[in-house]
């Protein structure tokens, strides 16, 4: 049996969680007395050889993984303590075979729980497995003789075939646990008045809820509504607590879509995960992510900026429970900030979702020891295979986002790690190809033949969203928007101006918008020539919500007059084509040799006055090649 040596005296368990045996043992005084450690405090525990603080196994246990698929490492944690020494043992199991033991499988983050404490620099020693201070602390207020599944222990880390292995069938892991405890660390300050907060939201209306304006700590609504919740450290708790680092790492969207029963922990604290989305989905909606920033302190990471992740995994776990076709893709796109130490774990983390291992697909099976460019080409190559159109052709977003070499052009690098696109899953608001039926054909060698025609050429990019919301200085925009009104006098481009900024669209997810939010734009941009009324505040930071929603975008003018709001990595003298198959226009940089058919693709696009199939008459198409 495996003991884990720890300096930790043992602490306190969790308040008593119906139905599920979790009982307190000692006061969360006596926790929080002990002292924290600044960086990662790793406790050692020896793989496969011998040492001094390793107790044996009792005959008929055995920790080996057998040639079985379905074969895992289950961990108990034994009743006796001694010498400061927590005894556990290792168990080989089969799963689904009749004599599976009951157990939890946990969801955790490695290393420190925080972002603010977060170093992943750590690498564990070729005969020891390394635990870090956040998985002890669970393990010494976990009952004992209790069975539990933990990825980092029950899976030898330094055997890539056994890692491969495992991962492909994570997903029947997680299926058959009991439940699943997401341990989001040990509580801290923060904690309690985070709690307090989730609780009053998620018990109001949700007329109520649309009524309260976030971090208006003095307005009396919002009181009477809240109560003390409604303070500026409530509020800041509330981001803290979703800046905890399990919101943002990869492979808890499996753990947590595919789980039968969830727990979910804070130290003591017991959180309900509905709740949870609850509130996350109400702040997506109301809260630009500049009110968001202003809770935060200067010292923490704009990856703490994970308060809209629940409602992500909620409609994931929506997805795959309709059985949704493109589970996968949408995952990969809603998970794309996600954090994973291995760049083949941003694709390997989802493919339990929709079941993908199971179908006899040679490229979805996990290899570690494939290229991260190998990887993200199968997917990219699988999804187009059993797609109905080209939705993932949107996502790949030009060379400003990529990172990974021998990437084909028209496959996303799902390693970088921003919200890209028009942040919109599916965008089945759109239909820039109308109904023409999807053309398309892998011709190896990363060549990709689609069918389409030249709509417009990018001929003057202005400053990116992201910027003018930095710095609240659009001259440049307004310079582009003269210039179009100065050519083109009989357009209403300032209306085509407002609706390309917020790509047509808004939280009611109604295209195209239906109440005019120009004046609001000069509102929130101090523009306006007269006092703003109260409603017009409040109208003005309904646009920031919608405007900051998606910032990885550049305005731009085409040659042709139109105005369009695309990738960041678009330039003047791109090609804006219409694809059969894509919901929205893609920008296109011709190969430099003549006559070539050959392109690469820089990213999908908003185009105002094109994005519901207008472009369609008279149109000759023809077949191109993606390189």
């Amino acid at each position: 049996m495996w003991c884990f040596y720890s300096q930790l005296t043992i602490g306190k368990s969790w308040k008593t969680i119906a139905g599920r045996g979790w009982k307190p043992t000692h006061s969360r005084d006596r926790f929080k007395s002990r002292s924290r450690p600044s960086q990662f405090s790793y406790s050692s525990v020896p793989l496969h050889t011998k040492k001094d603080n390793i107790r044996t196994e009792p005959e008929g246990h055995s920790s080996d993984i057998s040639p079985s698929p379905k074969s895992i490492r289950l961990l108990k944690i034994l009743p006796t303590r001694s010498d400061g020494l927590l005894e556990c043992r290792l168990e080989a199991v089969e799963l689904d075979s009749g004599r599976t033991p009951s157990y939890d499988a946990l969801s955790y983050t490695w290393g420190h729980p925080t972002q603010a404490n977060y170093d992943d620099d750590k690498d564990a020693k070729r005969d020891h497995l390394i635990i870090c201070n956040n998985m002890i602390i669970f393990l010494r207020e976990s009952h004992c003789d209790k069975f539990l599944w933990i990825d980092a222990i029950c899976i030898n880390q330094d055997d890539p075939d056994e890692r491969a292995e495992q991962v492909s069938i994570m997903a029947d892991i997680y299926r058959s646990a009991k439940g699943v405890v997401i341990w989001l660390g040990p509580s801290d300050e923060f904690t309690q008045p985070a709690w307090e907060l989730i609780t009053s939201l998620s018990q109001l209306s949700e007329t109520e809820r649309k009524s309260v304006s976030p971090e208006a700590f003095n307005d009396a609504q919002n009181t009477d509504l809240l109560g003390r919740a409604n303070s500026r450290e409530h509020w800041r708790a509330l981001v803290r607590l979703f800046g905890r680092r399990w919101f943002t790492r990869a492979w808890v969207v499996q753990e947590l879509v595919l789980a039968r029963d969830t727990t979910i922990l804070c130290g003591e604290y017991v959180f309900d995960w509905q709740d949870i989305v609850t509130v996350s989905d109400f702040m997506a909606r109301r809260t630009s992510s500049n009110a968001f920033k202003a809770h935060i302190s200067s010292h923490e990471s704009e990856t703490t900026l994970s308060y809209k992740n629940p409602a992500k995994l909620a409609a994931i776990k929506k997805d795959t429970i309709d059985g949704t076709k493109d589970v996968l893709l949408y995952s990969l796109i809603r998970c794309r900030t996600y954090d994973a130490k291995n760049s083949h774990d941003k694709v390997y983390s989802l493919l339990g979702l929709a079941g993908h291992q199971g179908n006899g697909s040679s490229k979805l099976f996990p290899n570690y020891k494939s290229s991260v460019a190998k990887v993200y080409t199968d997917v990219a190559e699988y999804i187009l295979e059993n797609s109905r159109d080209l939705h993932i052709l949107a996502h790949a977003e030009g060379d400003k986002f990529r990172k990974t070499v021998d990437l084909p052009t028209w496959a996303p690098d799902w390693s970088v790690k921003k919200d890209l696109g028009l942040k919109i899953t599916g965008y089945a608001r759109y239909q820039a190809a109308g109904e023409l039926p999807c053309f398309k054909e892998l011709r190896g060698e990363g060549v990709l033949a689609l069918r389409g025609f030249e709509l417009d050429t990018i001929s003057r990019v202005g400053e990116t969203k992201e910027n003018v919301n930095q710095t609240k200085d659009c001259s440049n925009w307004l310079e582009l928007l003269s210039e179009l009104e100065h050519e083109y006098p009989v357009r209403d481009h300032r209306d085509a101006f407002w609706r390309t900024l917020l790509i047509d669209t808004d939280p009611s997810k109604t295209v195209p918008v239906k109440s005019s939010w120009e004046d609001s734009f000069y509102v929130w941009m101090n523009l306006c020539d007269h006092e703003p009324s109260e409603e017009d505040k409040q109208r003005a930071a309904d646009f920031e919500t919608s405007f900051t929603h998606s910032l990885n975008l550049r305005l731009f003018r085409t040659a042709r007059g139109h105005l369009g709001c695309g990738t960041l990595s678009c330039r003047e003298g791109d090609l804006v084509w219409i694809i059969q198959g894509s919901r929205v226009p893609l920008i296109l940089r011709p190969l430099q040799q003549e006559e070539s058919t050959a392109y690469n693709l820089v990213g999908g696009t908003y185009l105002h006055g094109f994005m519901q199939g207008e472009a369609f008459k008279g149109q000759l198409y023809r077949e191109i090649v993606l390189v």
